[in-house]
């Protein structure tokens, strides 16, 4: 899958656009199909190194809408729609700018 991913914190030209897989959910956690992600000031701090606990390279993005493409353990159904946001997304585990992203499901 294609995505954008932050090698360091510094300049735009730290942003690459790499193929990475395609991730894998555990159970618990639900892989989305993103259609559509976020650009706002959060993006901006992580890459200038200003948001806490993110190590890298990491694929950032805190938000996402799109479509359930697994979701092991859970009642979502694949090709259901979902939106995520926050919760560590781009900073603790990859976020919303790649084709494919893995979150956690909660209640």
């Amino acid at each position: 899958m294609r995505a954008v991913r932050l090698s360091r914190p510094g300049p735009v030209e730290n942003l690459e656009i790499v193929d990475l897989p395609v991730p894998e959910p555990e159970p618990g956690w639900v892989r989305i199909r993103v259609r559509a992600f976020g650009l706002n000031r959060s993006e901006l701090h992580t890459r200038l190194g200003l948001a806490e606990g993110v190590t890298f390279p990491r694929v950032p993005g805190i938000e996402c809408v799109g479509t359930v493409d697994a979701a092991p353990g859970s009642e979502l159904l694949p090709g259901q729609q979902v939106a995520a946001m926050m919760g560590g997304m781009g900073r603790v585990f990859d976020g919303g700018y790649a084709e494919f992203t893995v979150v956690p499901r909660s209640a």
